[in-house]
């Protein structure tokens, strides 16, 4: 057995164990209190990076166990995990709570009211107490803790390999000459500096524990040529605190700390990992030092490191993205990002979550790469385009070279590679909520128009509820959680002294999502079209259909589910209620700002939410039954779709996509029989490139036999490795809640 094979298998050695950590304090400590709040957190932070237990597996390269993490003291090859959270179950959860806080009629989703500790998680590290008992009290006004963090934040990845952590700290050392004293702010901006300074210390503090404890095995070890792997790690370990990365091993190891870190501090992407990583090994390919071979089987040992997060969630956010273009606009595809696709292919994990940038110029031995292994249903990846991305981040404000150097967030998010704090405290509004509210006066409209001014209205209020929400968050959030590790290396907050959590990136964008835009569409046009234009329905009768949840108005449904048009179908009728919807409501959403200046951008996303706010949606005039779930982001209603995956991408272009500038996603379920052989992955790439050319943000695929579905639900031990794609990540079908089960089952599965 080699070396990776020995790593995978003792990946899946694992035992849950209840959770015996004892949360740590600096505030017994004489004077602390009297620091200001971002000293503090860099205070908790190197307490626990110096205290944290560490390990080194067997056959280990890449070394860093994450923090939750503890080795079996009877077996040093197997894992303690805490107890494990399912995928989506979080979202039922915030279902029943908003219905249990008599939530229900709201058009957005009420983060304050609904939500506790919002934004908090301990599932990564059980961070140490550093805020005072009187901030932990306000903050608990605004649902907030000390554990509170944006987890689709970014960190400036590309940075921390350029500069490494000693670089980083020589530039905050160097602005604190910078500061003017005579200033206001100045005794604000020196913490903020002395913070990123002592984070990055406590960094270097985990590395060198694990340079000795590399050393100390070494003393130990009797084989011969794992003893040189010990010492050879105890010295990398070692030279990453002293300076940038001079070696591919050492950039590896550099990255899986910091990411380790980062998890803390809710940062897990890991972004264009093709190009900030693909310097160092290119500078030793071409000297000689390293062989391909010895490279693929470093990046392996990291991809083994990453998916130790698998199992504490799937949805871990842990994205990678490869190809694209460079900022001057060149093909961006290198000799890394095939060797990314052949470690994933090689491997068989979902992690890290791998997805593809494409251009007109993209090689098509990339395209076909990446398309056998998106036919192979192991970790499908979301698909982006480039031209149309770069369009809507230039319409923000973006300049051309950032806009090119983008990359995706936790889910389908965009965002600008290191320069972008998306605060992902977003707004949530729940489309065809907004509808269901105007259907409560169905009898007294005259016209359709007069329907659609209310919905409109009804938007209108919804986004600026939602942006009132976010905008109290934003301004409370640094008074509890600033993020001086994260302000490191993200640009432009070492160079202005400020903060992350207070504006210091590059772009400080809010967002608005939207959940419900084809079910909205498909309520309109029914409406239109039924009741205003052919007359075939009365609105009285509607409206009582509606009110009694369709039942004893079962012919009525039918007609409105299969004689309206449906979105998904290339239907120019129903298309064009979606356009003409979406182009209201970024109308809506740009108009606003948030406390630090950024602008609030349009994203296109239900993430799990097509299950919760279908919970608290009543009936619609589309056919759904009250509570039943939404159409999944940017696509058709479940099993509406019927002709064809060429449809489906035609329809949802004839929207504007640039005025998605936080982007959106496509589902698009295929048939396996759709893809077989190498006609199926031509007809893939041929996917790809079409749309690309229709102008589409992001599509992400699943390869579904529903007959596998059905028999994994009933029989799941005998699936446990069968993959599907959700809102923004793989995930492990059985282990899904059903009511995510059930969604998938019922998506249309094309065929060519």
């Amino acid at each position: 057995m080699n070396r990776i094979e020995t790593l995978k298998k003792n990946l899946n050695k694992i035992k849950r164990v209840e959770n015996t950590e004892q949360r740590l304090t600096i505030l017994d400590r004489p004077g602390v209190e009297a620091e200001p709040l971002p000293i503090r957190k860099a205070m908790a932070l190197d307490l626990y990076l110096s205290q944290v237990p560490i390990h080194i597996y067997p056959e280990e390269l890449i070394v860093g166990m994450p923090f939750r993490e503890r080795p079996d003291p009877q077996d040093p090859s197997t894992r303690l995990l805490p107890p494990s959270s399912a995928s989506g179950q979080l979202y039922i959860d915030a279902g029943n709570k908003l219905i249990e806080g008599g939530f229900t009629d709201e058009t957005y989703h009420p983060v304050l009211e609904s939500l506790e500790s919002y934004g908090g998680s301990t599932r990564y590290a059980l961070f140490p107490h550093y805020a005072t008992e009187m901030e932990r009290a306000r903050a608990r006004r605004f649902g907030l803790d000390e554990s509170c963090h944006p987890g689709h934040q970014q960190a400036g990845n590309h940075r921390v390999i350029q500069y490494g952590w000693r670089g980083l700290q020589e530039k905050a050392v160097k602005q604190l000459e910078y500061i003017d004293h005579s200033s206001p702010q100045a005794k604000q901006q020196e913490a903020f500096l002395r913070s990123v300074i002592l984070s990055l210390e406590a960094a270097k503090k985990l590395a060198l524990r694990y340079s000795k404890h590399a050393e100390n095995q070494a003393e130990k070890e009797e084989d011969s040529r794992r003893k040189m792997e010990l010492l050879r790690i105890s010295e990398v370990c070692r030279f990453i605190t002293e300076r940038a990365p001079m070696s591919w091993w050492e950039a590896l190891q550099l990255h899986w700390f910091s990411h380790m870190i980062n998890h803390t501090q809710g940062a897990h992407q890991a972004g264009r990992f093709d190009q900030y990583m693909w310097a160092p090994l290119r500078k030793e390919l071409e000297m000689g030092t390293i062989h391909e071979e010895e490279a693929q089987e470093l990046l392996e040992c990291l991809w083994i490191k990453y998916s130790s997060y698998t199992n504490y969630t799937s949805d871990n956010l842990q994205n990678i993205i490869l190809g694209g273009v460079t900022p001057d606009g060149e093909d961006a595809t290198n000799k890394l990002s095939y060797m990314c696709l052949t470690a994933t292919d090689n491997l068989d994990i979902i992690d890290p979550k791998w997805n593809i940038r494409v251009h007109r110029n993209s090689p098509d031995e990339f395209l076909q790469r990446a398309a056998e292994l998106i036919k192979k249903n192991k970790s499908m990846p979301g698909i982006y385009n480039d031209e149309i991305i770069i369009e809507a981040l230039v319409k923000a404000g973006v300049p051309l070279r950032n806009a090119r150097d983008y990359t995706n967030d936790g889910c389908s998010e965009i965002l600008v590679q290191g320069r972008t704090n998306p605060w992902a405290f977003e707004g949530k509004i729940k489309l065809l909520k907004c509808l269901e509210k105007a259907t409560w006066k169905l009898t007294e409209y005259e016209s359709y128009e007069e329907l659609l001014d209310e919905v409109k209205q009804e938007i209108s209020v919804a986004v600026a509820m939602a942006v009132s929400s976010i905008n109290i968050l934003q301004r409370a959030a640094p008074k509890i959680s600033p993020n001086p590790w994260l302000s490191a290396s993200v640009e432009s907050c070492v160079e202005t002294h400020l903060d992350l959590t207070m504006g210091g990136a590059t772009y400080n964008n809010a967002t608005i999502n939207v959940s419900g835009v084809a079910d909205t569409a498909d309520s309109l046009a029914a409406v239109k079209k039924l009741i205003y234009e052919e007359k075939k329905i009365k609105a009285e009768e509607l409206k009582q259909a509606l009110d009694s949840n369709y039942v004893g108005y079962e012919p009525l449904r039918q007609r409105l589910l299969n004689r309206a048009p449906k979105f998904g179908n290339d239907d120019d009728y129903v298309d064009n209620i979606a356009k003409k919807l979406v182009g209201y409501i970024a109308a809506e959403v740009t108009k606003h700002r948030n406390p630090m200046g950024g602008k609030y951008n349009l994203g296109l996303f239900s993430y799990g939410e097509y299950i919760s706010h279908g919970m608290v949606t009543r009936a619609t005039p589309d056919g759904r039954r009250d509570g039943d779930s939404l159409s999944p982001n940017f696509s058709p209603s479940p099993g509406r779709d019927r002709k064809g995956p060429y449809s489906v991408m035609k329809s949802t272009t004839k929207v504007d996509q640039s005025l998605m500038s936080n982007g959106n996603a496509l589902d698009i379920a295929l048939h396996p029989t759709a893809l077989m052989g190498p006609e199926g992955t031509d007809k893939l790439v041929s996917m790809l490139k079409a749309f690309n050319r229709l102008g589409g943000i992001q599509v992400q695929f699943n390869i579904l036999d529903r007959e596998t579905l059905i028999a994994a639900q009933e029989t799941p031990e005998k699936y446990e490795n069968l993959t599907v794609r959700l809102w923004g990540l793989p995930a492990y079908f059985t282990k899904l809640p059903k009511e995510f089960q059930d969604h998938l089952i019922k998506r249309t599965e094309h065929v060519f």
